[in-house]
């Protein structure tokens, strides 16, 4: 058994380090250490002919890697950068399971608790028609642990049976999710993405985590395209079936109906943010407590191959948490691994064969290989990058802009590598935005040091532009 997964192990290695060594599209902090990282998304995408992709890492709590890869737009040209959304399919029902044990440990509402019927939670006359008896049996429980008997994509009430007793055995379910959507809208009396966003997400810092609209005249700013097979047809549309349209925007599925189970959008490096919210680790502050996440992974029945939690796969062996997620056009992942590693990765294109088998395994396959982790923590920076800078230039220069230490007593460095022009500009701001320092690196200097000790405690701005990019980061003197 060992050799054989050695073996495995070199056949995945190969397949992800063959093709090419060079790593093209790549934006964001590069980091010498882990270059094996850039190598194998470039060849992911390469292989599996995805325009673009993106993937973060966290060690002990700390962003150490957030790059993009390849396209975002590959009719305007526009490279994939840190801080651009993807679909992330099913990575949603993490989100509503966080929701969900939140209210929980609040005591809000019980995992033993009914959903429906005269007593249940969805106790509105809307629910109360059913054809089978059983459902009023259908707990919250059964819900995060797709227990409920419930087919995948739709489920009517008043029209269809369950396809077995709440708990006594397990069938994917979209639909029971989009049903726990509902119950946080009842118990909280507020919108289901409004109540995620402004008590999971906002206190944390996530900002840009959103659910994702299904036509792509209503893409976010920020948001990829997606693509299908190039040889897909158009499909009549979920809307109106007298219209054509591409399968990935409105041909097979209605982002706004699938909010809770499938229907977020969001960068590698929020996802990897929130995974640090609830991995257990000491490094960052989780947002429940540890006994709410002991239960929300403890294993509950092995599900497609695989113990499965209340929204989480788990590996009992290593004690890893995962999960995947998958639409027409999008293909994403996330695992949280007791080495105090978290990560998420995401493509914009999921029709190729034997994508899923390579993109799961990347970063695991990769991880052993690594021998130091960087000591930066990229959540502590704002690393803009430009969408319209053409994909040569951006891989070309790579950059890394620091400061330290911070926190300081005014008193502190500016780093910055990677520098392609002279005189690039250092800025300084107060909370107000007014401009209180101002700098110049000079040719082959690549480092300030700064002495603010004169002013007042608090926060501050420090901005470099290089010409092309700009960068942000805050900084605190005490």
């Amino acid at each position: 058994m060992k050799t054989k997964k050695t073996l495995l192990k070199a056949i995945v290695i190969s397949l992800l380090f063959t093709c090419t060594q060079s790593v093209k599209a790549q934006t964001g902090y590069y980091s010498p250490s882990l270059v094996n990282f850039d190598v194998a998304m470039a060849n992911l995408l390469k292989n599996y002919d995805i325009p673009g992709g993106q993937l973060a890492i966290t060690y002990k709590g700390r962003l150490v890697y957030s790059r993009g890869f390849g396209l975002a737009d590959e009719t305007a040209k526009t490279v994939v950068c840190p801080d651009n959304i993807f679909r992330i399919a099913s990575l949603s029902k993490q989100i509503t399971a966080i929701t969900i044990m939140h209210l929980y440990e609040q005591g809000r509402v019980g995992l033993n608790d009914t959903v429906f019927g005269p007593n249940g939670i969805l106790n509105d006359s809307v629910y109360q028609t059913v054809l089978d008896p059983r459902v009023y049996s259908i707990t919250v429980k059964h819900l995060l642990s797709h227990q409920g008997g419930m087919t995948s994509s739709s489920f009517y009430l008043k029209s269809q049976m369950l396809n077995f007793t709440p708990g006594t055995n397990a069938l994917y379910s979209n639909v029971g999710f989009v049903f726990l959507g509902r119950v946080i809208e009842k118990i909280t009396k507020q919108d289901y993405e409004t109540y995620v966003r402004d008590t999971i997400l906002a206190p944390i810092g996530i900002r840009d985590m959103r659910s994702g609209k299904s036509l792509l005249i209503n893409r976010y700013p920020k948001e990829v395209r997606y693509y299908d097979d190039p040889s897909a047809p158009l499909v009549p549309s979920i809307f109106d079936s007298t219209v054509l349209v591409p399968r990935q925007y409105g041909g097979t599925f209605s982002m706004e109906y699938s909010k809770a189970c499938g229907g977020w959008i969001a960068s590698a490096q929020d996802l990897c943010k929130l995974m640090c919210a609830i991995d257990k680790f000491s490094t960052r502050p989780d947002i429940l407590l540890s006994a709410t996440i002991n239960t929300m992974v403890q294993p509950i029945h092995s599900f497609l191959g695989n113990p499965y939690a209340l929204g989480w796969f788990i590996n009992t062996t290593s004690n890893n948490w995962w999960h995947d997620g998958l639409l027409t056009g999008t293909m994403a992942y996330q695992a949280r691994r007791n080495t105090e590693i978290n990560y998420a990765l995401s493509v914009n294109s999921s029709y190729s064969s034997g994508q899923y088998t390579a993109l799961s395994s990347l970063v695991g396959t990769i991880v052993p290989l690594i021998t130091s982790w960087p000591a930066i923590d990229l959540f502590d920076s704002t690393i803009i990058c430009s969408p319209t800078n053409s994909v040569n230039n951006i891989s070309k220069n790579p950059f890394l802009f620091t400061v330290y230490p911070n926190p300081s007593n005014g008193k502190f460095t500016v780093k910055a590598e990677g520098l392609q022009q002279e005189n690039c500009k250092l800025e300084i701001f107060n909370l107000l935005g007014k401009e209180i320092y101002t700098a110049f690196f000079k040719e082959q200097q690549s480092t300030l040091d700064i002495d603010l000790s004169s002013f007042p405690k608090g926060f501050y701005f420090v901005k470099f532009d290089d010409g092309t990019n700009s960068y942000k980061q805050k900084i605190i003197i005490e």
